[in-house]
């Protein structure tokens, strides 16, 4: 059965980026770049309205040249990274994350910081600090198109807000 609260929030972001395809189902999130008069894809995990929170922040903050680039011109590296490569992870997600957990708190949602790895490490100081400065910049001076999901999503929170009453954490 498919998750209301995953529904709704795509309803939302179809009104602020109606340019914007989402698809649901996938087994790892994926941005395919618009081509060839194909609209540009979002693909979040299963049916988790977290993760497509979380890759709405990646195409927020992305910019126009690296939303031309599939996956936004990113690496990833699958769970089961050295130190040092989650050191790299780190150091690029603490901004999408502090724009998700925006979101989750204009949704409803709690967050958790996210590693992605599986190792039992918990998130770094210097993690957490930087997840911290970004969620206040994201709240008090974010980039133009994060500020306009932020808007969009809390006017159709607004709008709609028997759509929103979350009845488990969204993963």
């Amino acid at each position: 059965m498919p998750n209301p609260l995953t529904r709704a929030i795509e309803a939302a972001v179809k009104e602020c980026f109606p340019e914007l395809q989402l698809a649901g189902g996938a087994d790892e999130p994926f941005y395919k770049a618009p081509s060839q008069g194909h609209p540009a894809i979002l693909f979040y995990r299963e049916d988790f309205a977290r993760s497509l929170l979380h890759e709405l922040s990646h195409y927020c903050l992305a910019g126009p040249r690296r939303r031309m680039l599939d996956d936004f011109g990113y690496w990833y590296f699958p769970t089961g990274r050295s130190a040092d490569e989650q050191t790299q992870f780190e150091a690029v997600e603490a901004r999408p994350q502090g724009l998700e957990r925006c979101f989750c708190d204009i949704v409803g949602l709690a967050f958790q910081p996210s590693l992605d790895d599986f190792s039992g490490r918990p998130p770094s100081p210097s993690f957490l600090e930087k997840l911290e400065s970004a969620y206040i910049e994201m709240n008090t001076q974010p980039p133009a198109t994060a500020a306009h999901a932020l808007t969009g999503l809390q006017t159709y929170v607004d709008t709609y807000p028997d759509h929103f009453i979350c009845g488990s954490d969204g993963m």
